[in-house]
C-alpha cells in the first residue's frame, strides 16, 4: 500500500525459497482468454546510426533489497543482449524519488526512465514531461488486452497512455491457525462472507490474553483509506464519482462498510490499537498485502494461512492494489526509442514471469498469471500466494487524481472519529465528503 507506503513496503520482502516482495490476477482457477503477446520489437533491429558508442539511459527507481538485486540482474541481462544500449540503474529512496523527479522536471536534469508509485502517475502526467506511449505501443504491437484494465487505467489521461505497469500487489486475508484452534475454530475454514468474518472475529478474540479477532487499520493516513476502500468496493460503492470531481463514498454502500468496522469494534471483534498485532501473534485475522507473505514466512512463530478477502453476501469480491508503473521522459527521438525498447522488454510476459518469481510481485498481465512456468513455481514455492494471484482480477485502483494523498489524509481523519466513537457513522461520512470535495475543487 503505496500511508503504509505500499510501494515502499514492497521493497522490503524476503520470501520463502527465494521469494521476496517489496510497495493490490487470475490463478490456477482462471483460464487465460488473452491472445499470445507478440514478440518484443527490439531496438537492436534498428540500431541508431548516429551513435558510435552505446546509448546510456538512466533508470530511476526505489527498489531495494531483493527487488533491487533482481532489477539489476534484469538490467544486466538486457544490456548484454542489447549492446547498443546501456541502462544505468539508479536507486533513490521512496520518499525522495517524487521530489527529485519534480525538481528534475523543473531543472531539466531528468532521467530517461523511472519506475514510480502508481498514485504519482496523475501528478507526473500533468507535468508534460512524460512521453505518451500510444505510437510506440502500436508500432510494437503490444497486446494491451493482456494487461488488467485496472492497471492500465492508472496510465490513461486524455486518450493517451503515459506509463506501463511493471509491478503490482494487493490485499487479502491472513489468519492465524493456532489461534483458530485455541478458539475451537476449524483452522482450515477461513471466513468467506462478512457475517462469517464478524462471528469468527468475536469468537476468536481473547481480551484477557490481549488477542483481537480481526485487526483493522485505524490510524489516520493512507493506511486507513487504503484498507477501508476494499470494504467500500465490496459493498458496491465508489470512492469518487466517475468524473473524479466529487466524493462518492457518502452513500448506502459507504455507510454499510463503515458501520461494519464500527460494529466490529463495539462487539469486541477488535480493540483500537497500533498496527502490527497479527505479526506478533495477537490477532486472529488481518487484511494485509501480498508482500507480507515473505515476511511472515520467515518471522511468524505460528501457523498461518491466506484466503480471498471475505465480502458481503449481497456484495462482490474486491481488493486494493499498489505497485509501480514505468515512464519515459522527453529527450530526443533516438533516446526515447531506446528507452521504449527497454520498457517494452521489461513489461513483456517473458521478463515479467522472471520478475514475479524472483520478487513475489503479483502478475500485471494475464499471460503471466496463466503461465505454466509461473503456476508451477507458485505451487512449489509458496502456495499461500495463490489468493493474491487470484484476487488480482478483482483489484481496484485508487482514484487517479493529482492530490490523492491530501484527499486520503482528509478522508481518514474523519473516518477515524467514527471508529473511536467521537461521531456517528453518518456524520463522519458527511464531514469527510465535505473535506474531500473542497480538495477536489481546488
Amino acid at each position: 500500500m503505496s500511508s503504509l507506503k505500499p510501494s515502499l513496503l514492497l521493497g522490503n520482502l524476503i520470501l520463502l525459497f527465494t521469494l521476496i516482495v517489496s510497495a493490490c490476477a487470475p490463478a490456477t482457477t482462471v483460464t487465460s482468454t488473452a491472445t499470445p503477446v507478440p514478440p518484443t520489437v527490439s531496438s537492436s533491429e534498428t540500431p541508431p546510426s548516429v551513435h558510435t558508442s552505446p546509448i546510456e539511459l538512466t533508470f530511476w527507481n526505489y527498489w531495494d533489497g531483493k527487488n533491487g538485486e533482481t532489477i539489476q540482474a534484469l538490467i544486466d541481462e538486457y544490456n548484454t543482449s542489447h549492446p547498443e544500449v546501456k541502462i544505468k540503474n539508479v536507486f533513490i529512496g521512496w520518499d525522495e524519488l517524487l521530489p527529485k523527479l519534480q525538481t528534475a522536471v523543473a531543472g531539466g536534469n531528468k532521467p530517461d526512465i523511472a519506475a514510480v508509485d502508481l498514485v504519482w502517475m496523475p501528478k507526473l502526467a500533468k507535468t508534460g514531461a512524460i512521453v505518451p506511449l500510444n505510437d510506440y505501443i502500436r508500432a510494437s504491437k503490444v497486446n494491451l488486452d493482456d494487461f488488467y484494465p485496472s492497471q492500465l487505467a492508472v496510465d490513461r489521461y486524455d486518450d493517451q497512455i503515459f506509463g506501463m505497469p511493471v509491478s503490482t500487489n494487493n490485499l487479502e486475508l491472513f489468519y492465524n491457525k493456532d489461534l483458530f484452534k485455541a478458539a475451537g475454530l476449524d483452522p482450515n475454514m477461513p471466513p468467506k462472507t462478512w457475517d462469517e468474518l464478524f462471528q469468527i472475529a468475536k469468537q476468536c478474540a481473547n481480551p484477557a490474553r490481549g488477542i483481537v479477532g480481526m485487526e483493522l487499520y485505524t490510524e489516520p493516513g493512507e493506511g486507513l483509506t487504503w484498507q477501508f476502500q476494499v470494504y467500500l468496493w465490496q459493498s458496491g460503492g465508489e470512492f469518487l464519482s466517475k468524473d473524479l470531481n466529487s466524493a462518492a463514498f457518502n452513500s448506502p454502500a459507504g455507510e454499510k462498510a463503515l458501520r461494519f468496522w464500527v460494529d466490529l469494534i463495539k462487539e469486541g471483534g477488535y480493540q483500537i490499537s497500533s498496527w502490527g498485532l497479527f505479526g506478533q501473534g495477537k490477532s486472529c485475522m488481518v487484511m494485509d498485502g501480498s508482500w507480507m507473505v515473505g515476511i511472515w514466512a520467515e518471522s511468524a512463530p505460528f501457523d498461518w494461512g491466506t484466503a480471498l478477502m471475505p465480502y458481503p453476501t449481497d456484495g462482490q469480491p474486491a481488493t486494493n492494489m499498489g505497485g509501480e508503473h514505468v515512464i519515459i521522459f522527453h529527450t530526443d527521438e533516438v533516446r526515447q526509442k531506446a528507452a521504449w525498447d527497454f520498457v517494452n522488454w521489461l513489461t513483456s510476459t517473458e521478463t515479467q514471469v522472471k520478475w514475479d518469481m524472483a520478487t513475489g510481485f503479483m502478475p500485471i498481465r494475464d499471460t503471466v498469471a496463466s503461465s505454466p512456468e509461473y503456476l508451477l513455481w507458485l505451487e512449489k514455492t509458496e502456495p499461500r500466494l495463490k489468493p493474491f494471484v487470484e484476487g488480482q482480477k478483482y483489484a481496484h485502483n485508487r482514484p487517479p487524481v493529482p492530490n490523492y494523498p491530501e484527499i486520503s489524509d482528509a478522508f481518514s481523519r474523519e473516518i477515524e472519529r467514527a471508529l473511536i466513537g467521537e461521531v456517528s457513522v453518518k456524520d463522519a461520512l458527511q464531514t469527510a465528503e465535505t473535506a474531500v470535495n473542497a480538495l477536489l475543487q481546488k
